[in-house]
C-alpha cells in the first residue's frame, strides 16, 4: 500500500505539469467569437472597418489581405464568394475609384432561415458596440463613421430574408459600407 502511495505522489507533479502545458496550449479566443461564427467569418478581424480593410485602400492591398482569389476582377472591382462553415455562404464585392476602395458590399446567406434574425442581431450588436448609436433609413440599420481619406462613410445592415418567398429559401443579410459623397465633411 505504501509503495502505491509513493508512486502516486511521485507521478502527481508530472500530471500537474502535463495539465498546465495542455491548458496553456489552448488557443486564445477571437474578440469576434462572442458575436458568433457567422460574424467572425464575415468580419474576419475587428481592425479597420471591414476584414482589416479601410476605405481608401488600393486594390492590390485588398487582394493581399483577402483570403483566396477573386472570382471576378477588373481595374475597379473585386468579387469573392466564401463559405460559412456549414451554416451558409457570403459574397464580397469591393469597388474602387481613383482614390481607392470606396464601397464594400456583402450578402450573407443563412441556410437555416429561422436563424437569420438572431444573426442579424449579433451583427447589429457588434456595430453598435464599435460605432455607437444607429439610425433607421429605408429598411436599413445605419451607422455613420469617419473615414480618414473620405470623411463621412456609412455602414448599412439589413435583413432581406422577407424578399425570398420560395419555400425553404435561405435567410439573407445585406451589409453595405460606402463613402457618403453627399457629406464629405
Amino acid at each position: 500500500m505504501i509503495s502505491k502511495f509513493k508512486r502516486i505522489t511521485r507521478q502527481t507533479p508530472l500530471l500537474l505539469l502535463m495539465l498546465m502545458i495542455v491548458s496553456s496550449c489552448k488557443h486564445s479566443e477571437s474578440k469576434l467569437a462572442k458575436y458568433g461564427t457567422e460574424l467572425e467569418s464575415v468580419m474576419l478581424t475587428d481592425t479597420a472597418v471591414f476584414r482589416g480593410l479601410s476605405l481608401g485602400d488600393n486594390i492590390d492591398s485588398v487582394k493581399k489581405k483577402e483570403l483566396g482569389k477573386p472570382i471576378e476582377v477588373d481595374s475597379a472591382y473585386l468579387y469573392y464568394e466564401m463559405k460559412l462553415d456549414t451554416t451558409g455562404s457570403f459574397n464580397l464585392r469591393y469597388t474602387f475609384n481613383e482614390d481607392g476602395l470606396e464601397e464594400i458590399n456583402s450578402e450573407i446567406y443563412i441556410k437555416n432561415a429561422a436563424r437569420t434574425d438572431e444573426i442579424f442581431l449579433k451583427f447589429k450588436t457588434y456595430f453598435d458596440e464599435h460605432y455607437g448609436e444607429n439610425t433607421s433609413h429605408q429598411g436599413y440599420t445605419v451607422w455613420t463613421v469617419r473615414s480618414k481619406k473620405f470623411g463621412v462613410a456609412r455602414i448599412n445592415l439589413s435583413n432581406e430574408s422577407s424578399d425570398f418567398t420560395v419555400p425553404n429559401a435561405p435567410g439573407k443579410l445585406s451589409l453595405w459600407i460606402y463613402v457618403d459623397k453627399d457629406n464629405k465633411d
